[in-house]
């Protein structure tokens, strides 16, 4: 009897050292499935990356009343890029975008604008980060600022947290930051945005990231009409969705979509001879957008 005891404690005290064993390992795991990971942008003088860019950007203005605001303005960008990076005569690390092919379209009330792509073709845009990843300097042409691409470019920086993440772990922008893939200058209402982004996995080196924007806008704009450009007060609010694709062993920006709407309503008060109050023209709008920039390369 006395031997089956002692077997029997024996076996207990495996069962036990078993136990103890496999909580250990579980915590192990855990914490290396926790540890955190970087998702800055980081170019290595010497790469190039590849990117296919698109934005297109739809604002439907109607009438209210009789001589209301109405406008239908279409714009596109489609361009291809090659970031890289360069050091410069101070020795300092700096990105170049060079645009390799470029084709954009602006239509007001269905009629094409005129544009000036073909000046674009083999030029920079220039940029600077600081240390802790933020924009230092910047510089582009001109004609290009029209197009969204410059805004589009940095913007590939502007999303990334300041430190590690871990899968689950959020982090945001504040309202006024367009801190998402975005063209904010294509849009004919300006905004406000506040973004709010989350590790949603990591695995193989890859991470997926998913955006949540929140659109608010209350003050002076100024849109395009088929009669000119109109100052106007906007009132409106808006919401969309961003996600990234991201290759944290590169450390690069594998692809980046984002899908936002704005709806309000805008007014215009039409100059008048003195002691002459004229009614505002107003209208509604509802303003669509949607951005994406992918690696070819």
């Amino acid at each position: 009897m006395s031997e089956i005891r002692d077997q029997r404690e024996m076996m207990i005290k495996k069962f036990q050292a078993i136990t103890v064993l496999f909580f250990l390992l579980t915590l192990l795991v855990g914490a290396s499935a926790q540890s955190g990971v970087s998702l800055k942008p980081v170019i290595k003088v010497g790469e190039e990356n590849r990117y296919l860019v698109n934005a297109v950007v739809d604002t439907r203005v109607t009438a209210t009343g009789g001589g209301g605001i109405a406008s239908d303005v279409h714009r596109e960008t489609t361009a291809t890029i090659l970031l890289r990076a360069v050091t410069n005569e101070k020795n300092m690390l700096v990105y170049e975008a060079v645009i390799e092919a470029i084709v954009t379209h602006t239509s007001v009330d269905g009629i094409g604008q005129a544009s000036e792509e073909a000046s674009l073709l083999g030029q920079k845009i220039e940029y600077r980060l600081d240390s802790t990843g933020q924009l230092a300097k910047a510089s582009f042409p001109e004609a290009a600022g029209g197009t969204g691409l410059p805004e589009l470019v940095l913007s590939l920086t502007k999303w990334a947290p300041a430190g590690e993440v871990t899968v689950g772990q959020s982090w945001g922008t504040g309202t006024g930051d367009y801190g998402y893939i975005a063209a904010p200058g294509m849009a004919e209402v300006a905004k406000g945005a506040a973004v709010s982004y989350r590790l949603s996995s990591l695995g193989g080196g890859k991470a997926s990231i998913e955006g949540t924007i929140t659109l608010k806008q209350s003050g002076a704009s100024r849109i395009r009409t088929a009669q000119g450009s109109l100052n106007v007060n906007a009132v409106a609010t808006g919401k969309g969705s961003s996600r990234i694709e991201y290759d944290a062993t590169a450390g690069r920006v594998i692809a980046a979509t984002t899908e936002t709407s704005l709806t309000g309503r805008l007014a215009n008060i039409p100059p008048a001879p003195e002691g002459v109050k004229l009614q505002p023209r107003e209208g509604s709008f509802i303003e669509n957008a949607k951005f994406s920039i992918t690696l070819v390369q």
